[in-house]
């Protein structure tokens, strides 16, 4: 215990250091550069440890987790600690006991909420300390990629209890002037006609928002080429095509990641990450021999360790510890439920260049380790923010009388138009011979249904409809995408885009 204390000591020393490093841009990028990426990662995993005794100590729900998996203290190797996860901690205990101190009525909380497949919320607490350090690090992230002139930050993600909104407001307060317009087009579009080509603009949002925005100025002839705009997109993968297509009319675009049941702004794209993930995009061999076969284009982010510990399970599930010590709901090696792969950036950059891809030394860099999200590992597909789940579409599908034959179904993200996605499902009858169906009024009307169910969806639904609509193919049995399917032993609901 005495060792518990001095080390926590020395951390909590360690934030003061980070805090005072946060208040300026360039000593900000001075602290990520002046730290060896192999330090950086043993001091993340100290820390890990550092937040596991700590949150033991202070959280009643993590004693009793620990106590639960026949662990009386956090004293083991680190990677021998419980994975907590939504349905075996989450679920299970109260936000009370999940607190530190068995309690999160106190001032300056504030709490947001998600969404699960029934529509039964999740809320999220987070105290004034840590939403700081968390919007001064996502202000100083957006410097380092923008430069410190001042832009206009028209905040386009959804309002209201919904984390991702409101911290990206408040974050970007500490960067610029800002406007929280929510997605609705016509305010963005407003907000630059109002304030003209004479001011830069950083717009952030979810990546079909920004696709339908460029489609909406160009259909109405709007001065796109006279206006300095930037973006950046979270919520949900976007694909290489749409960054092409929006860099036609934008400067920069860059994607970030996070979650409402961790944090907003865990990992970031960065000028290298760019075009490491362009790189693999484009040259099949490099992504097969890279990724070891995986034909997958993940979306490629790096992180700090220090503040997100980040391992993977043998499952390569994506397990996260928040070591910031001032956390008042701890999450200690929890599955966030994304399929991913780590690498180191020094062997990544290696492997790059001994594949015939060596990174020019322009690009500005971090010495920070890289994270690569291939998307859900728990069956779902995410459009403007809004999880889909499967359980959602199977009930939505029982409701239409005319789809009693079917035998399975499937569901992906597709994209059309350069980039602009959209869900997906295909219905596998139970005989050859499909009959002749509505399939537009049932793939509306499957739509309805699952916003009655799925909060998240419902929610993203009125506010821009266009991208969450489904198409819907109908196929016999054992045909297209359900070819060879009596042979799985379970059952896929999820497809790859594009078979």
């Amino acid at each position: 215990m005495k060792n518990d204390f001095w080390r926590e000591l020395i951390f909590r020393a360690m934030e003061k250091l980070e805090d005072f490093a946060l208040a300026d841009s360039q000593r900000f990028l001075r602290m990520l550069q002046m730290v060896s990426e192999s330090q950086a990662l043993k001091w993340g995993r100290m820390r890990a440890e550092t937040a596991a005794r700590s949150a033991w100590r202070k959280v009643p729900a993590y004693r009793d987790f620990l106590a639960k998996h026949g662990l009386q203290s956090p004293d083991v190797p680190f990677e021998k600690l419980p994975v907590m996860s939504k349905k075996n901690y989450i679920g299970n205990y109260s936000l009370n006991d999940r607190c530190a101190g068995g309690s999160f009525c106190c001032q300056h909380v504030s709490i947001d909420e998600s969404s699960g497949s029934t529509g039964m919320p999740y809320n999220w607490v987070r105290g004034l300390d840590e939403r700081r350090r968390i919007h001064r690090t996502m202000a100083r992230m957006a410097e380092f990629l923008l430069g410190e002139r001042s832009l206009i930050v028209i905040n386009a993600f959804s309002m209201g209890a919904w984390a991702t909104g409101v911290h990206i407001a408040e974050a970007m307060e500490l960067y610029s002037v800002v406007k929280s317009t929510g997605a609705d087009l016509e305010k963005v579009i407003s907000t630059l006609e109002t304030f003209g080509p004479y001011q830069g603009y950083f717009i952030l949002g979810y990546p079909p928002f920004i696709k339908h925005l460029i489609d909406t100025l160009v259909a109405r002839n709007f001065p796109i080429d006279q206006y300095e705009l930037h973006a950046l997109v979270g919520g949900e993968a976007m694909s290489e095509d749409l960054r092409r297509y929006v860099l036609r009319y934008f400067r920069t675009f860059y994607s970030g990641y996070g979650a409402s049941d961790l944090e907003v702004g865990m990992a970031i794209e960065t000028p290298e990450a760019v075009r490491i993930r362009s790189l693999i995009h484009d040259d099949i061999k490099l992504r097969t021999v890279l990724l070891e076969g995986d034909h997958r284009v993940p979306m490629v982010f790096q992180y700090d360790p220090r503040s997100h510990y980040m391992e993977v399970n043998s499952k390569n599930e994506l397990i996260i510890t928040l070591t910031n010590s001032r956390v008042l709901s701890p999450r200690i090696r929890y599955n966030i439920g994304d399929e991913a792969r780590l690498f180191s950036r020094k062997t990544l950059v290696s492997r790059m260049c001994e594949l015939g891809h060596p990174l020019n030394g322009n690009d500005r860099f971090l010495p920070l380790p890289y994270v690569f999200i291939y998307g859900r590992a728990d069956h779902t597909i995410s459009i403007m923010g809004a999880n889909i789940y499967p359980e959602d579409v199977e009930r939505a599908i029982f409701t239409q009388p005319e789809l009693a034959g079917f035998a399975s179904f499937s569901i992906r993200c597709e994209t059309r138009n350069e980039g602009s996605p959209f869900p997906h499902l295909s219905i596998e009858w139970e005989n050859p011979d499909p009959p002749a169906l509505p399939l537009d009024t049932l793939a509306h009307n499957i739509s309805r249904e699952v916003a009655k169910i799925n909060a998240d969806y419902r929610a993203a639904l009125t506010e821009f409809p266009e991208p969450l609509h489904f198409e819907l193919d109908v196929y016999g049995l054992d045909q297209g995408p359900f070819t060879g399917r009596n042979q799985r032993i379970k059952q896929r609901y999820i497809e790859s885009p594009g078979l």
